[in-house]
C-alpha cells in the first residue's frame, strides 16, 4: 500500500511539474514580449518628442554605411529607405522628406484616436484628434502632431496623453479599429473638418474628475469625453495643468 501510494504521489508530483511548464513558459514568452514592445514604444516615444523630420530621414550611421555600399544584406529599414532614395534630384528629396514628415504626422494622430477614442463615434473619435491639432496651433504645446501626441512621454510622469506611458501602447495597433483611426486621422489632417469642440485643448473621460477642470472653460460633451479650453487670460487665476 505504501510503495503504491509513493508511486502515485510521484506521477502526480510529475504531472503538476508538465502541466505548470505547459501553462508557464507560453505566460513567459507572453511577458517578454510584450516588455520588449514596451520598451520599444518607450523609445520611439523619447524620439518623437518635439523633433524635426530631418531626424528620422535618415541617421548619420545609416548614411555612413550606405554610402561604402555596405547594406547589402542589411535590412535596417533607415539604411533601405536611403538607399532607395540617395540618388534622386534635390527638389524630389526635398518633397519625399515632406511626405515622409507627413506620414509619420498622420500616423501620431491615429495612434491618439486609436489609444485614446477607437470605441467611440466618429465624432467622439474626430474630437479627440481636433484637440490634438487645436494643441499643435496653440503657442503652450510643442508644433507637430507628434510632438503634441508624445510629449513627456520620455519620463515616467507628465505624459500629456495617458496611453503614451501607461502601457497602453505595448500592445501595437491593429484590426478595423486601427484601420478606422487611420483614416480618421488622414481626413483630420486635411483641415477640412466642421470644427466640433469650439477650439478644445483638453479633455477627460467622464469616469474621472481632474483637478484641473475647474480652470479651464468646459465646452461639450462626445460620446464619454468632456472637452475644455484655456479660460480668457484676464479669468486666469492661477496656472493650470496642460494634461489632456
Amino acid at each position: 500500500m505504501t510503495k503504491n501510494y509513493h508511486i502515485i504521489l510521484g506521477w502526480g508530483l510529475a504531472a503538476t511539474v508538465v502541466l505548470a511548464t505547459i501553462i508557464g513558459l507560453p505566460k513567459l514568452a507572453g511577458a517578454s514580449t510584450d516588455f520588449k514592445d514596451q520598451a520599444k514604444w518607450q523609445e520611439r516615444a523619447s524620439n518623437l518628442h518635439n523633433i524635426g523630420a530631418e531626424f528620422h530621414s535618415t541617421s548619420n550611421l545609416a548614411k555612413a554605411l550606405a554610402e561604402q555600399h555596405l547594406d547589402a544584406s542589411i535590412t535596417n529599414p533607415y539604411m533601405l529607405d536611403y538607399k532607395t532614395t540617395s540618388d534622386i534630384p534635390q527638389n524630389a528629396a526635398t518633397q519625399v522628406a515632406k511626405a515622409k514628415y507627413a506620414a509619420r504626422e498622420t500616423n501620431c494622430l491615429a495612434e491618439a484616436i486609436y489609444y485614446e477614442a477607437r470605441s467611440e463615434t466618429n465624432a467622439g473619435q474626430k474630437a479627440v484628434a481636433e484637440v490634438v491639432l487645436n494643441r499643435v496651433g496653440h503657442k503652450a504645446f510643442p508644433n507637430s502632431v507628434c510632438g503634441v501626441v508624445y510629449q513627456g512621454a520620455e519620463r515616467t510622469t507628465g505624459c500629456q496623453f495617458s496611453f503614451t506611458c501607461d502601457g497602453s501602447n505595448a500592445k501595437l495597433p491593429y484590426g478595423k479599429h486601427w484601420n478606422k483611426a487611420q483614416n480618421i486621422a488622414a481626413h483630420m489632417m486635411m483641415g477640412v473638418s466642421a470644427p466640433l469642440t469650439n477650439r478644445a485643448t483638453h479633455y477627460h473621460t467622464t469616469d474621472v474628475n481632474p483637478k484641473w477642470a475647474p480652470s479651464l472653460r468646459k465646452l461639450r460633451k462626445y460620446d464619454t469625453h468632456v472637452f475644455y479650453r484655456f479660460m480668457p487670460r484676464k479669468r486666469r487665476l492661477r496656472p493650470v495643468s496642460v494634461a489632456p
